[in-house]
């Protein structure tokens, strides 16, 4: 399943799109905030991440890319966590700013709700992150709450704060 917005296009991973999420996740701007991505980032964990890209894609994780240019400016997923499902995302550094986290996120969330037959979705962000948490009430979170963050987070936080959306 392809989604598009006005300025993106979330689709399946390729294998051409290796040398952008690597250079994405060696980034630690971007690589900071993320809590289960290896930092730092090497082309055998994205050739691992993508071994199973297919199955992923259709539980709902997507490249984000450029509408124009069909270029990989970032990543976006909904996870499975336990009984409910998690949402993740991350976006090159250079893409910030420019509210694509924000419009990425809204399109993933709609068809969650409605094609992918999700009824809550959850989040954490780390709490520094005061960014990701405008993006993520932005697009209907309301925070819930805090999680133990175990190991800490990579600045050393030992919670995160725990966001829910339901449908």
């Amino acid at each position: 399943m392809i989604i598009e917005t006005p300025r993106l296009r979330l689709r399946a991973f390729r294998r051409a799109d290796i040398a952008s999420i690597v250079a994405g996740l060696n980034d630690w701007t971007v690589a900071q905030w993320l809590s289960r991505t290896p930092f730092p980032y090497a082309v055998t964990d994205a050739e691992a991440w993508l071994a199973d890209a297919d199955r992923a894609h259709a539980g709902g994780r997507y490249a984000i890319a450029d509408r124009i240019s069909d270029d990989l400016i970032g990543a976006i997923g909904i996870e499975p966590d336990d009984v409910e499902r998690e949402l993740g995302y991350w976006l090159g550094a250079d893409h910030w700013g420019k509210g694509l986290a924000s419009e990425a996120v809204g399109a993933l969330v709609a068809a969650a709700f409605g094609t992918l037959g999700v009824r809550r979705l959850h989040a954490t962000t780390d709490p520094d992150n005061a960014r990701s948490q405008r993006v993520l009430l932005k697009a209907g979170f309301r925070q819930i709450g805090a999680q133990p963050a175990d190991p800490p987070t990579r600045r050393g936080h030992t919670f995160r704060p725990l966001f829910e959306r339901v449908s």
